[in-house]
């Protein structure tokens, strides 16, 4: 049994779909916690006062808990450069016994590298000594992990000059000064009996961390008999409420975890051992290559599938020391590289850019729209010359999740440079979209955009189109229903409420003015926070204002229909059943027979046309399927926005 010292807040901590009035659900957040600040010194080979400097600056944090009735604390530290309104990088670090957590902070660089890089650190502490029995250390690390994910705080960097609080604070934390973490950006790290216990737990909990990387341990034996449960479905129930069983429910040993294991001379047996458990996991029958990452000679087993899934075995000398040069080479070549992304219960390991790497990538553009200065990504495809006029997909990000972020998950621009068009990732200010008005600030911003790639690469502005994670979501609805005639089709995903009325009385008047049409494919997640207990598509609520809403706007009239549910979690309930035609698509290994059920309705006009499609994704908690920006492109490609604000469809 776990209790913390303050009241727990769970694992919601995605970035908010989208509820009533348009508002974004609330990370929970719980009480202050404990703040111990325990003095780090500085590098050992500095001077003394560059150590006091260090010191007075690198100062670890202290949390309690109580964990099966014993009284347990972890330290972590939060750079000042960390962002309050971006999602944080998170390294948990198990130092070897026989040292404090100070020390370890000051051997391994951790800290150091947290404050220069902008992410937090965790570091768990044992009792004395790591508990010496196969997987004794789980509960108190899923405790800590738990905890850590809504009781860090950031520290106290100064608010910038005239911007109170609440401006700097995003709406999502509830204005308090709390780090926000979400699952796709958090690693696992540990040296010699901190190795061991890092190593059981991720055997058991192999879908939690993105990446792991431990030095002079290996797991008993015993700990390998986990492998063969069946797994816990880490994200099926990511926003809380959800008691849907998995439809994929692989074996612990069946799923993927990116490693690098360090030995000490050459591999021992027990090290060999949980390198070729790794190496099955991660599906890595090939032959290893050989690599150099930051200087250090490597043995890489990768997965022909996907080369995220992985495993680095790299021999050092007998002596080697888990210091500043091997967590540096850790976080830049391998942690800050690796996402584990929220596409299905228990993630799916996908590559990672650094914001350094995408402004290299990328065209980066910035404006002013009513004195905010707002930027734009810009990927267009290899093939492009200077007056094509290529199709335009734009992108908007979910809350607290920039632009650079959520590229690396949706990807479209790979899918632009296959398709031949022009990807676009829109930031919001202050990376929260305003979704309540369509004639000011973001909804100019976007109009803007749209205007400036058409001028600066002769964008086809028939072609247009606009999707949106999350809140980005609300964003891309909003806009779609407000501001037809700028998009030939929309695809609003993992993120869908309803809308104040100052936006429900533009759409009136939008309609009044001329019977519009705006071509719709909203993808949303069978366990994501709007769907039922059991993964359904509730009568009420959100979801089925949306379909309706839609179905209003571009005239579509097939009915319905709602069902009784015999829940086996809760009392019985109504559910929605679409009456539009099902079709089942998304062929994935894990779903033979298709994850997506595909419902396409068709609109009464004299000329009836798929003006809105509903894809409800099997096993997808607050996140995206495999290939979704392909399922958007595939849904867009078909429309055109003439001139006069008609459509043209061309199968």
């Amino acid at each position: 049994m776990v209790r913390s010292s303050r009241t727990m807040a769970g694992r919601t901590r995605a970035d908010g779909g989208v509820r009533s009035r348009g508002r974004a659900l609330r990370v929970l957040q719980a009480p202050a916690a404990i703040a111990l600040a325990l003095a780090l010194t500085g590098p050992l080979a500095a001077p003394a006062p560059a150590r006091a400097q260090a010191a007075a600056a690198l100062r670890l944090k202290t949390n309690a808990l109580s964990v099966d009735g014993a009284d347990r604390t972890y330290a972590y530290y939060v750079s000042t450069k960390s962002p309050r309104n971006a999602y944080q990088f998170v390294v948990f670090a198990l130092r070897d016994n026989g040292q404090t957590a100070e020390q370890f902070a000051e051997q391994s660089g951790w800290a150091k590298l947290a404050e220069d890089n902008g992410f937090a650190v965790v570091f768990p502490e044992p009792l004395r000594t790591w508990l010496p029995n196969s997987g004794g250390e789980d509960a108190y690390l899923d405790a800590v992990y738990r905890d850590a994910s809504t009781h860090m705080l950031l520290s106290s960097t100064p608010i910038p000059a005239g911007r109170p609080e609440s401006e700097v604070v995003p709406r999502i934390t509830g204005g308090k000064p709390r780090v926000i973490t979400w699952q796709p950006f958090e690693y696992l790290t540990g040296v010699g009996e901190g190795a061991r216990i890092a190593q059981e737990y991720l055997i058991n909990h192999p879908g939690v961390f993105a990446a792991a990387a431990t030095l002079g341990g290996a797991p008993y034996d015993a700990a390998y008999a986990r492998g063969d449960e069946v797994v816990q479905g880490y994200l099926q129930n990511q926003r809380g409420g959800k008691n849907a069983v998995p439809v994929w429910r692989p074996l612990k040993k069946d799923v993927p975890a990116a490693i690098w294991i360090f030995t000490r001379g050459p591999a021992s047996a027990a090290e060999a051992k949980d390198v070729a458990y790794w190496r099955r996991a991660n599906g890595t029958p090939r032959a290893p290559e050989s690599k150099v990452f930051d200087g250090l000679q490597t043995t890489v087993y990768a997965s022909a599938a996907n080369e995220t899934q992985q495993v680095r075995l790299t021999a050092l000398p007998a002596n080697a020391k888990y210091d500043r040069s091997l967590t540096s080479a850790i976080w830049s070549g391998f942690f800050a590289r690796t996402a584990r992304w929220t596409s299905e219960p228990n993630g799916r390991l996908g590559p990672m850019m650094t914001e350094a790497e995408v402004d290299r990538t990328f065209t980066v553009k910035t404006f002013d729209v009513g004195g905010v200065a707002y930027r734009y990504y810009v990927k267009t495809p290899s093939t492009y010359r200077a007056g094509q006029s290529l199709p335009v997909v734009l992108a908007a990000h979910g809350a607290i999740y920039p632009a650079w972020m959520y590229l690396n998950q949706l990807r479209m621009h790979e899918v632009g440079e296959k398709e031949g068009f022009i990807t676009v990732y829109l930031n919001a200010e202050g990376n929260v979209w305003d979704i309540d008005n369509p004639d000011r600030g973001d909804a100019k911003y976007i109009e803007q955009v749209i205007d400036r790639v058409v001028a600066d690469y002769g964008a086809d502005r028939s072609r247009v189109y606009l999707q949106g994670f999350s809140f980005g979501s609300g964003e891309t609805l909003m806009m779609g229903l407000t501001h037809p005639q700028l998009f030939a089709a929309i695809s609003p995903n993992s993120g869908i409420g309803d809308f104040p009325k100052p936006v429900t009385d533009w759409i009136a008047r939008v309609k009044a003015k001329s019977d519009i049409r705006i071509p719709t494919l909203v993808v949303y997640g069978a366990v994501d926070v709007a769907s039922s207990t059991d993964a359904k598509i509730p009568a009420e609520g959100p979801l089925r204002n949306a379909i309706d809403l839609v179905k209003r706007f571009n005239n579509i009239k097939t009915p319905d229909r709602v069902q009784r549910f015999a829940s086996p979690n809760t009392a019985p309930y109504d559910v929605l059943v679409p009456g539009a035609k099902l079709v089942m698509t998304g062929i994935e290994p894990h779903f033979p027979g298709g994850r997506i059920q595909r419902y396409d309705y068709v609109s009464a006009d004299p000329k009836p046309l798929n003006l809105f499609s509903w894809a409800w994704v099997t096993d997808m908690p607050h996140g995206q399927a495999e290939r979704q920006a392909q399922f958007e492109w595939d849904y867009f490609k078909h429309w055109k926005r003439n001139p006069d604000g008609t459509l043209t469809y061309t199968p």
